[in-house]
Formats: C-alpha cells, structure tokens, sequence
C-alpha cells in the first residue's frame, strides 16, 4: 500500500508540528502495508544514518507494532522496556525515547502512525499525546479526503455537483485549491482574542490544527464548487478554480464562502453569483 497525496501540505504541516511539539531527534509519518507486513518511512523531519523517507522495513521489528499492540504511546528508557526494549529495527543506534500513536482509515483500520525518537532522555507528558493524536487525526483526514487519480467523473447529487476525482490536472487543480485555503487560513498569525496573555505552544498547535481541519473541510466544499462550474460553463477543472479564486478576491470574500454560494446555487434559485460566475 502507498498512500495517495503524501505531500499534501496538510501532511506536511502536521508532520512539521510534531516535530515542534515532541522536540525529538527525528519525528516521522509512515504507512503499514498490512499484506506485506512493511511500514514505509513516507515524511521524515530530522537527521538519522538510519531513517529516510521512502525506505521500507519490516513492520514486525518496529517500535510502532510495539505501540499499536498495546505497549503504550511512550517510553524514555527504551533499553530497559519490557516491550520496547526488544526493538532491532536501529541497529547501532541506541533509541532511549520514543512516542507514536496510529493513523487511522476511514474503515477503523490503522494505516500508519505518526512517531517521534531520540537518543537522548526526553519524558512526553499525556497533553503532549493528546495533541499527537489530534495530528494524526488530520492526516487520516487528509488521507480520507485526497482525490482519486485515476476516477474521472462530475455528477449531479441532491447535494449538488461533486467532483469524483480527476477530470483535467487533478493532483494540480486539488494542491492549488488547497494551497490558497492554506494561505487564508495560515497565512497570517491569528492573535487570539483570550486570554490576554500569550498563548503557550501546545494551544498555539492545537490552534493550527484546528485552521488545517477547517481548510481541510473547505477543500471539500470548493472542489464541488469547481464541478458545478466546470459543467455550467464548460470549463476545465482548473479553469473553473481560477475563475472562482479571482472573483473571490476581486470581492474581497473568502474562496470557500463563494463556492458554497455556488454550490447552493444548484438546488436554490434565490442564490445570486456573480456574472463573472454565470457568462457562459
């Protein structure tokens, strides 16, 4: 198993704050290939002789089987571990810390895990686990929500028009809608409102996971915008999506909040577009 869209920035920026939150050696996304028995290394922060993106090992000798099998999502003293300890997955490299929790599918089933490993002592407290598992979250929503390459298909629903998948440039169309969600809702610190007082790391990530859902969940609703004009107005996909961009900052409104106006628009006749939105 690959998992589709790995360099999806939402994957990207979760991995990156983990790496942020653990303060580890090296902090990894990997995926389990159950059939095989492999978990492939897929976004690596950090410096390790040992681990790279893209390797593959053996799934049964990794700290993440101990996990998912019930050894716990942490250990700082993985020498001495009644379960941890008998980990060959390094060898010559002594792995004192180690903190992990799964990915899960949309089907329940564990599809990867989001880890975090260090030589040297490095005690992980349960609110540190707690946002961990909040990130791995978003990946597996992520993962859930990435387009399928090979599916061409616009159709009508009576929740209005999808995109199922690719029609033209699909892993482009769906990074650009992505990336300007992104740059909405990341672009700028958000200062929050309260407490008065500076808010301490951990809420600041909790923080950025929650704008990465929101534009995770825009995304969604933009690519059903991009179907409907591309089939009201005969457009390519990616077409439709410049037309809705330049609309949406010519009016000063958010992309997502115009596309639900044309998503609407299907079924609500009293929804009013721009004529920009409706020429053709």
């Amino acid at each position: 198993m690959h998992l589709v869209s790995l360099h999806d920035e939402v994957i990207d920026a979760a991995v990156s704050c983990a790496a942020s939150l653990l303060g580890m050696e090296v902090v990894y996304f990997g995926s389990i290939d159950h059939a095989a028995d492999t978990y492939r290394f897929e976004r690596v922060i950090g410096d390790s002789e040992t681990v790279s993106e893209g390797a593959v090992v053996d799934f049964a000798t990794t700290f993440c089987r101990r996990m998912i099998d019930g050894a716990g999502p942490t250990t700082c003293d993985a020498a001495t571990h009644p379960v941890y300890g008998t980990v060959t997955l390094l060898p010559g490299t002594e792995v004192v810390s180690y903190a992990g929790v799964p990915v899960v599918g949309p089907d329940g089933t564990v599809i990867g895990t989001l880890c975090g490993f260090d030589r040297r002592r490095v005690e992980i407290g349960e609110h540190v686990v707690g946002v961990l598992t909040e990130l791995a979250g978003l990946i597996s929503a992520a993962v859930a929500t990435a387009p399928i390459p090979d599916a061409v298909e616009i159709r009508r629903t009576p929740a209005g028009w999808l995109v199922g998948g690719a029609v033209h440039e699909p892993s482009l169309t769906s990074a650009m809608v992505l990336a300007d969600l992104l740059a909405e809702d990341l672009g700028a610190p958000r200062r929050p409102e309260r407490p008065s007082t500076d808010l301490d790391e951990t809420a600041l990530l909790r923080a950025s996971i929650a704008q990465l859902e929101h534009a995770l969940a825009a995304r969604v609703l933009v690519e059903q915008a991009i179907g409907v004009l591309a089939e009201r107005n005969g457009l390519a996909p990616r077409e439709a999506f410049e037309s809705l961009r330049k609309v949406a900052r010519r009016g000063g409104i958010r992309v997502h909040a115009l596309a639900h106006d044309v998503v609407a628009s299907v079924t609500d006749r009293s929804v009013t577009l721009p004529a920009e939105l409706t020429r053709h």
